[in-house]
């Protein structure tokens, strides 16, 4: 497993997409864990949930073939933790109860 057969294989599901190979998916994030960097765990984090459907690959996929990328060109530890946290921000939010706030006027008594 090298840098460039995961962007290889990071090509591929872009190429693909909407349809996901799980196989590919499954392959990419095992490669992804065992080059053990905090960028490609970063990025083996947002495919699975892009395998799960849970990120929206037509969102998620451009941004993780520019890490994949970036993690196969780069050593330098500015970029590689900027191409981390780009990556971070694909997590999914928890549900939560939306907040409406009123902007009327005081009221004048």
């Amino acid at each position: 497993m090298t840098a460039d057969s995961i962007v290889g294989a990071i090509t591929q599901l872009v190429r693909t997409a909407p349809t996901l190979d799980p196989e590919l998916v499954d392959g990419l994030v095992v490669d992804l864990r065992a080059h053990g960097t905090p960028l490609s765990l970063a990025i083996a984090r947002i495919v699975e949930l892009v395998g799960e459907q849970l990120v929206d690959p037509g969102v998620a996929l451009p941004a993780l073939a520019m890490a994949c990328d970036t993690l196969a060109r780069s050593t330098d530890p500015v970029v590689l933790d900027a191409a981390r946290y780009e990556i971070e921000t694909l997590q999914p939010m928890p549900d939560r109860e939306l907040v409406t706030i009123s902007l009327s006027p005081p009221r004048r008594t």
